[in-house]
């Protein structure tokens, strides 16, 4: 974190020389690439336009998402480990941070808690909003489903009786001071007016399930207050889709759209969360406005969300909102726990963007005097301080074809959908199991106690799960309990003794369980409460499992609990005690991956929801105890081996394997078709003059196919064959001196892959090679190139000793030798163009005369321009155009600063640093 002095010194600069030419001939070096050089913006040499683009009239209004499993999770997981919980780690950054980011109030958009009876919850929450107030920063909160005794009553303070003990009117009117105008049931509902930017704003807070008195309410505050742009927050107004990126409507949200949000133009934007993930939606209201609706909650986000917020900067000067998602959590931390998923900057799909609004046309608010920078872009600076990972999540990509997953060996079983006919299951069906030879079947409903329906299990083409490359899923309707008598389901199954009912998945292999799972719209507490997606049968009680609460239960089973969790149990192999794992709280009608994995190294089971491992997990457990011949079963529990409990919903593709997959395994996961793509014709040789060039060949990913094109004109597309080996023969051979570039792109599918591009070189003579031997020490710097830093694919300029005007020369990257190509040289240069495949790092520029002979070499660097950011990659921030560092003074600024010397005190010029969006 930085120091206060410091972040004033961001804010504003005040000046100390300048002379009208000496900041130009002042100027540091070209930046390297490793490390963008900082540019000074707002110098009197700069366009009045540049600074006006540059300085900007803003403020940052935070919002915090779901916060639940923070609250429930403080004493028992967090506290121990860190002495603090993410959710106070927010509060605390947001304070902290309220001057340099202009941060004048705060939003929090429910589910306060998990569990809404349990008091230790209401008080780590209380203790991280005390946070806020303790530090001067005004909020907004609301309850969510979670904070109220029953999420399907309309809101009423009966009902909120616990969230009442911490936020009520008082409370709220206390902490909230001269922003704080009115609030609705002692407080559940409420409104503020802050200041910002010389204009005045309004949160306005709806209450979950708020009804129709709410809106009178909040109607009246409008009413009272117009002309003042508001956002409006709830816990639950727009649904996310189920490709998990498309917004979808709620329907409390289209009656809270059509009684309040469409005839009050004040409302600018609504926010809230309840629904997992992140999606935007524009709406125009009946004024011909824009109303922006932002969903946003990362509760199964790695620690119950892993202390992402939201980030809306209004910025008056460029009559824009921008938005980002950030998280100050992840750098506290343990490095122990971090994943691929962890970054303290998202910049996924309506995670990192921005939406128009006129301010001045629509509300009359003009620009206060601009005197600071892009605030969200220092945000992120400021979250992503001491952040050395990778940075980036897993970003998953839809298959191109049924078979682009990754095929592991040790799978017992992989029951997939795809290939089966759309349409009703009978007893004729076959699912099969693509790995092995346990398929299953449905029972003939004249042979099974339930009161089924044929068309009651059908499988789908169209409901399918966005990130599973089998297109199909098995889907179970009319599943309810019945008051007496069987419950009304049905279920697939495999055979009785079927290889897959012999699994060995004990302590010492472990395993892995994994499915794509859906609940139905329809699914209720009261009808389908304690149902498995996936059971492997037998009785607990009589297998030797250990478990008095549910001895009849089967020997494992993946399903969901009374409070709609996900919930796998099984059989410790060593000690014969049952283990179970809890996900949080799952949403009806969206697709989730599931896998379920026991490592025995780590002597854990963990469970993973959407690549995410949840916070419920086992240790010090292993195996998986079963009865052999029991059958596995999709769509029902078992007891006392008799199935019950149907699965109310689909089940997508479902995969057994004999040991601990990584994450980077699971079937969401695609086949690297860039890292698997290897070109074996030799592309090193500098081939003789009269060489023809009939077929090129290569390795690849096995049933992928390899396109190809040289010169820029396509020459074909091969299938890679079962060994992993291609050879494409060329309808039009190469052949002619020089440069041939060449680019081929593997597919599978509508998938394809990165080009990877080389060059084929025919030169004028005898063929030879280059070889490193060359590269002796008294030939290096005869030849220059210029720049000696670049990207893959630029063009570059060779200096050369004169006497070889008109020679053809040939260029090559050391140490693994990389051709470049050939050019002819005028004068004394050369100018080539790298391929865009050229590998990142130091190389040695090799150039060649064309009988072979080495002329001189160079040291060069090949950097990647994604990594152009402050902070590394680690910033998540957009790549490419010109980022400037703003996180203090460098070696670079110390030589500008030196240059100019000490007179822009005198001038009295305000310089304010901002790193430009790419």
């Amino acid at each position: 974190m930085n120091s206060p002095a410091r972040r004033r010194s961001w804010r504003a600069f005040t000046a100390t020389a300048i002379a009208a030419g000496l900041l130009a001939t002042a100027a540091a070096p070209a930046a390297a690439a490793s490390a963008p050089e900082p540019v000074l913006r707002g110098a009197l040499a700069a366009a009045a336009d540049d600074v006006a683009t540059e300085l900007r009239s803003s403020f940052i209004l935070p919002v915090i998402p779901d916060t639940q499993f923070y609250s429930r999770y403080s004493a028992s997981q967090f506290y121990p480990k860190y002495d603090t919980n993410p959710f106070e780690v927010q509060t605390d950054w947001i304070v902290e941070n309220k001057e340099e980011l202009n941060i004048p109030f705060a939003v929090h958009v429910g589910d306060v808690v998990d569990q809404e009876w349990v008091t230790g919850e209401w008080d780590a929450a209380a203790k991280a909003m005390k946070i806020l107030t303790d530090g001067g920063v005004p909020y907004s909160v609301v309850p969510g489903n979670h904070d109220v005794a029953n999420m399907n009553a309309r809101s009423s303070e009966a009902n909120s009786w616990q969230y009442l003990q911490r936020f009520d009117k008082g409370r709220m009117q206390a902490q909230g001071g001269s922003t704080f105008v009115d609030s609705f049931q002692n407080g559940l509902s409420t409104a503020y007016i802050f200041e910002a930017e010389g204009h005045q704003w309004m949160s306005l807070a709806l209450a979950w399930n708020a009804s129709a008195d709410t809106f009178a309410w909040a109607q009246g505050v409008l009413d009272a207050h117009p002309g003042i742009p508001v956002v409006l927050s709830s816990h639950a107004i727009i649904n996310i889709d189920l490709d998990q990126t498309s917004p979808a409507d709620w329907w409390w949200g289209e009656e809270l759209w059509n009684h309040l949000i469409r005839k009050n133009d004040e409302i600018v934007v609504t926010v809230n969360g309840h629904f997992h993930g992140t999606t935007m939606r524009q709406r125009t209201n009946d004024f011909g406005h824009p109303v922006y609706q932002v969903l946003t909650d990362y509760q199964m986000a790695a620690d119950g969300g892993n202390g992402y917020m939201t980030l809306f900067e209004f910025d008056l000067t460029n009559d824009r909102i921008d938005v980002e998602s950030v998280s100050p959590w992840v750098t506290v931390k343990d490095k122990e726990s971090l994943t691929a998923n962890d970054t303290p900057v998202l910049d996924g799909p309506w995670q990192s963007f921005s939406m128009a609004v006129d301010f001045e046309g629509r509300f009359g608010y003009k620009p206060a005097e601009a005197t600071q920078g892009d605030l969200s872009e220092r945000a992120k600076e400021i979250v992503s301080e001491g952040w050395d990972g990778d940075g980036v999540g897993e970003h998953w990509a839809a298959a191109g074809r049924a078979d682009d997953y990754i095929d592991v060996d040790g799978t017992v079983a992989h029951w997939r959908f795809g290939s089966v006919a759309e349409g009703v299951v009978d007893e004729t069906t076959v699912i099969p199991d693509v790995a092995g030879a346990s398929p299953m079947y449905r029972s003939a409903i004249d042979n099974t106690d339930a009161p089924e329906k044929l068309e009651d299990v059908q499988v789908s083409h169209k409901n399918v799960p966005f990130y599973s490359a089998d297109r199909g899923a098995v889907c179970f309707s009319d599943v309810h309990r019945n008051a007496t008598g069987p419950d009304n389901m049905s279920y697939i199954s495999t055979e009785y003794g079927a290889p897959a009912t012999f699994a060995d998945l004990d302590s010492s292999s472990g395993y892995t369980v994994e499915a794509f799972l859906q609940l139905d719209e329809d699914w209720t507490e009261a009808a389908n409460r304690w149902s498995a997606a996936l059971t492997r049968g037998g009785a607990r009680q009589w297998i030797g499992v250990n478990d008095s609460s549910d001895p009849g239960a089967g020997a494992a089973w993946l399903g969901i609990s009374s409070l709609r969790e996900y919930q796998f149990s099984a059989g410790d192999t060593d000690t014969r005690n049952s283990y179970t794992l809890w996900s949080g709280e799952i949403m009806q009608g969206s697709w989730h991956h599931v896998a379920i994995v026991n490592d025995p190294v780590a002597d854990t089971v963990i469970m993973y929801v959407d690549g995410v491992p949840v916070l419920r997990n086992a240790s010090k457990v292993g195996g998986m105890m079963a009865a052999d011949f029991m059958p596995w079963i999709i769509g029902a529990s078992t007891w006392n081996t008799e199935v019950e409990h149907g699965w109310h919903g689909c089940v997508g593709e479902t995969r057994v394997v004999d040991h601990a997959l990584a994450s980077s395994e699971f079937l969401y996961q695609r086949v690297d078709l860039d890292a698997s793509l290897a070109v074996t014709t030799d592309l090193v040789t500098v081939r003789p003059s009269d060489a023809v060039v009939s077929s090129l060949e290569g390795t690849g990913h096995a049933g992928a196919s390899v396109s190809v094109s040289v010169d820029g004109a396509a020459a074909g597309s091969v299938v890679v064959g079962a060994d992993g080996s291609w050879s494409l023969p060329l309808t039009s051979p190469i052949a002619g001196s020089g440069s041939h570039e060449l680019s081929f792109v593997q597919s599978i599918g509508t998938r394809s892959g990165e080009a990877f591009e080389g060059v084929l070189v025919i030169g004028e003579s005898t063929a030879w090679t280059p070889d490193e031997a060359d590269l002796v020490p008294s030939l290096e710097g005869v030849v220059t190139v210029d720049p000696s830093r670049f990207a893959p694919g630029a063009t570059v300029k060779i200096s050369l000793p004169e006497g070889r005007d008109g020679e053809s020369v040939y260029g090559f990257l050391f140490s693994t030798p990389t051709a470049l190509g050939s050019a002819s040289v005028s004068g004394t240069t050369a100018t080539l163009t790298v391929p865009a495949s050229v590998p990142f790092g130091e190389h040695r520029f090799a150039l060649y005369a064309a009988d072979g002979t080495l002329i001189g070499w160079d040291a060069v660097t090949v950097f990647d321009p994604d990594a152009l950011t402050p902070g590394g990659s680690g910033a998540g921030s957009d790549a490419g155009g010109d980022p400037l560092a703003t996180t203090g003074l460098d070696a670079q600024w110390m030589l500008l600063w030196i240059a100019l010397g000490a007179g822009v005190i005198a001038l009295g010029i305000t310089l304010v640093l901002r790193r430009r969006r790419a």
